[in-house]
């Protein structure tokens, strides 16, 4: 699995949209998210993209999320250790993310 785009958000349509702009619509096919029914609403309106609602096809991207958790402090809930600025996560983000790349 290769990661090619992330967004930090509370989940919802506006979230994903922002995703979907930041990969290019043009460069998607299937898209396989959660429950979520914000993903479903979005993605709904574009017939282009094959839309698959399964915790199956979830669950790598599930464990990134949990390792993301386990190396940045500032990804674990109920702690000192928060990002005050949205802009400084989303680069810690980047950073462990290509760090972890070259390592693989």
């Amino acid at each position: 699995m290769r990661i090619t785009a992330f967004e930090v958000g509370p989940g919802n349509s506006k979230t994903l949209r922002k995703l979907i702009t930041k990969i290019g619509e043009n460069n998607l096919n299937i898209v396989c998210t959660d429950g979520n029914y914000s993903y479903g609403e979005e993605l709904g309106i574009n017939a282009d993209i094959k839309h698959i609602v399964s915790k199956s096809e979830t669950c790598l991207v599930e464990s990134y999320n949990s390792v993301l958790r386990y190396y940045l402090a500032r990804l674990q809930r109920k702690t000192k250790c928060y990002s005050k600025s949205l802009e400084m996560l989303k680069l810690s983000i980047a950073l462990f993310l290509k760090a972890r790349t070259r390592s693989c």
